[in-house]
């Protein structure tokens, strides 16, 4: 029943709040001219990007297995930090290699329309950010609770923490591990998959697609790229959540025809997370 009240909640906060926002004309796109699009590789970038997150980076670790091994018996409390070091390095890395291709015209569009390149508009852009979290935050919540009681009534089993929610309250213990987890969590995370999932994939299926179509497709990608064996069917009411997320994350972007956007608004849905976590969950 807590499900289901906090979903119906949280759907009425939402349904209010989506009914303000279209008053106020927020779900009105900038008429702004389309920009020259001309990304290079952005297929093979786009799957390079999951082939080095799921295969690569994992496999130089296991390949530090016995100095692993020893500086886990050595120093616990060293170990997770330099495994997070050892992924953030390879996809910053890979991330910088595939920005260092593309033409400057394409990459600055890429980030900011060139009509909006001025320090005002990016500011705008994360205050807009920072403000739709107030829109997405009651939707996603209803959508996840909805999802997580009918996986209940279907399979009996709760819901499990995400992988990087487990990461967290284990981070949380450990003075070494926290600032890196925090870092990773509130500032890699978003930056490094709005580049990839708004800024490269987006950008390229724009091209292909209509608006609708192309945020979805994105949204769908970004949520399967969440999914976890080990969250079982967990996944579930997860990727439900952040697909939806991911499509206030592309309506934003399409809106403002900016990254920074949906940065803001990924790293204050983070920011809430983390708090809650690290002040409230025991």
């Amino acid at each position: 029943m807590n499900h289901l009240t906090s979903g119906l909640f949280l759907g009425i906060v939402g349904a209010i709040f989506l009914w303000v926002a279209t008053r106020l004309h927020f779900f009105r796109v900038k008429v702004l001219p389309r920009t020259p699009a001309d990304l290079r590789y952005p297929i093979v970038g786009i799957i390079g990007y999951l082939f080095l997150f799921f295969i690569i980076a994992p496999s130089s670790v296991r390949m530090m297995g016995k100095h692993l091994q020893a500086l886990a018996d050595h120093s616990p409390a060293l170990l997770m930090p330099l495994l997070q070091v050892i992924s953030l390095a390879w996809v910053i890395a890979y991330l910088f290699f595939l920005s260092l291709v593309q033409g400057k015209t394409t990459l600055h569009a890429m980030w900011i329309h060139p009509s909006r390149s001025r320090f005002s508009c990016i500011l705008e852009d994360f205050g807009l950010g920072i403000l739709t979290w107030l829109i997405a935050f009651p939707i996603v919540g209803a959508v996840s609770q909805l999802m997580e009681l009918i996986t209940f009534v279907i399979t009996g089993l709760s819901p499990l923490d995400q992988i990087a929610v487990r990461y967290l309250k284990m981070a949380k213990e450990s003075p070494v591990l926290l600032p890196i987890a925090l870092f990773a969590i509130l500032v890699a995370a978003p930056i490094i998959e709005e580049l990839v999932f708004r800024g490269f994939l987006y950008t390229y299926l724009r091209k292909k697609l209509s608006m609708v179509k192309a945020t979805i497709f994105a949204a769908l990608i970004f949520s399967l790229f969440h999914f976890s064996p080990d969250q079982g069917v967990s996944n579930i009411a997860l990727l439900s959540s952040l697909f939806c997320l991911a499509l206030f994350l592309g309506f934003l972007y399409e809106r403002q025809r900016s990254l920074f956007a949906p940065i803001a608004l990924h790293m204050t849905f983070n920011s809430i997370s983390v708090i809650r976590i690290l002040l409230i969950s025991n």
